[in-house]
């Protein structure tokens, strides 16, 4: 009997010291595969814009990523670990052609693609980033708008734990543009902004691709 409870004890205080280890590397993982995705969509955003030479703006149920994945250069939608995710069926975007010489979307039988992972271009505004909505980034030294005007490519990710969003900026900005730990303020530095964090602790993440 005595044995048993030695070997229950050290289970025990394995499972203390492991489990929670082990969480921390799969949320770690998730935040992996986040940067990951933002990362091919910059060089499929660059491939885009060399070939047609720019990228259309998009509305609430258009998507640049479906864009790219009828332009051959995507083989599917931006999707990642993080947050909110992607519903099944999808949800039904805005459908985009070329047959005038420059890229349009059909928004007929489209719905809103607000509540999922997705890639956006905006035209910029000088709104402080974590309110832009993807529309401003302080790049430089967390500082300095983007030229008005311009057009901003943004991965848009909604749902995500504060501490996935942090941790995703730190991956991304590093420490000082990084919002620290415990803190439930905005983040608008660098390329990863969300605004305030809603009462079930989660917020949306813009996350910088390109700006022309």
């Amino acid at each position: 009997m005595v044995e048993m409870i030695g070997v229950l004890a050290i289970i025990a205080i394995l499972a203390v010291i492991i489990v929670p280890k082990v969480f921390s590397t799969i949320a770690s993982a998730r935040v992996t595969n986040a940067v990951a995705s933002v990362t091919s969509m910059q060089s499929a955003i660059t491939d885009f814009a060399g070939k047609y030479g720019t990228v259309p703006t998009t509305v609430a149920s258009s998507r640049i990523d479906d864009l790219l994945v009828t332009a051959g250069i995507l083989n599917s939608r931006f999707a990642v670990k993080i947050g909110t995710q992607p519903a099944n069926p999808p949800l039904a975007g805005a459908t985009w052609a070329n047959t005038t010489g420059n890229w349009v979307a059909t928004t007929t039988g489209a719905v809103s693609q607000a509540t999922q992972s997705r890639i956006i271009c905006l035209t910029s505004n000088t709104n402080p980033p974590n309110t832009a909505n993807g529309a401003n980034y302080q790049l430089t030294g967390g500082t300095t708008n983007l030229p008005t005007g311009s057009r901003v490519v943004s991965a848009v990710i909604p749902g995500v734990a504060l501490n996935d969003a942090r941790e995703l900026s730190l991956r991304l900005d590093g420490d000082s543009m990084t919002q620290p730990i415990g803190s439930t303020s905005p983040d608008s530095a660098g390329k990863v902004v969300y605004g305030n964090v809603a009462g079930n602790g989660l917020v949306t993440v813009y996350v910088y691709i390109a700006h022309q």
